[in-house]
């Protein structure tokens, strides 16, 4: 937590707009996040709002972090803005039509996630997921230090998964994408 709390100013930077990044691959994600129809979504870890920003709909973002929801109201005055830990979702089974987490489900330790798509599925219809994939093709998590750009350094929990993972911690679901360097699975 306090790692994305102290990260949220560079956060866009360093991660999507990275310099040495392809913005072709923001382009896919944003091509198909883009094109998921317009619903009621709930934007679990919604961070600095830069995924958020694609989705249709009337939207409700959460995150834990004061910064980072702060950035996103700016960059979604519309949304309605909900400060909240997960996994447990504070609102009423249903809802929304979609329960939405991009690059929040892979920091979650086992019991977490199983709890987190629990409650997505209560809350919502329809689940999807986007999360970072293994480049070797196989599935690791554990902790993983990071380097702010004050030079300090945090460990974080961090999965890179593969589709067939994600899968099958949702129960199944239909591949949106796959790679190369993002899955996103609806479920």
């Amino acid at each position: 937590m306090d790692y994305y709390e102290r990260r949220a100013a560079e956060y866009d930077a360093t991660s999507w707009d990275h310099p040495e990044g392809d913005p072709r691959l923001a382009e896919s994600v944003r091509s198909i996040v883009a094109s998921l129809p317009p619903q009621r979504t709930l934007d679990i870890g919604c961070g600095s709002g830069y995924v958020s920003r694609w989705l249709t709909g009337d939207l409700t973002l959460l995150d834990a972090s004061e910064a980072m929801l702060a950035i996103a109201g700016r960059r979604l005055p519309g949304a309605n803005l909900v400060r909240a830990r997960v996994p447990r979702l504070p609102f009423a089974d249903g809802a929304f039509g979609r329960a939405f987490a991009a690059n929040l489900y892979g920091h979650l330790l086992p019991p977490s996630r199983a709890d987190l798509v629990n409650e997505m599925r209560r809350v919502a219809g329809e689940v999807v997921i986007l999360e970072q994939v293994a480049p070797d093709g196989r599935f690791r998590e554990g902790p993983e230090e990071r380097d702010l750009l004050d030079g300090t350094r945090l460990t974080i929990h961090k999965c890179y998964f593969t589709v067939a993972q994600l899968q099958k911690e949702l129960g199944g679901g239909e591949v949106l994408m796959n790679g190369p360097a993002f899955a996103i699975v609806r479920a």
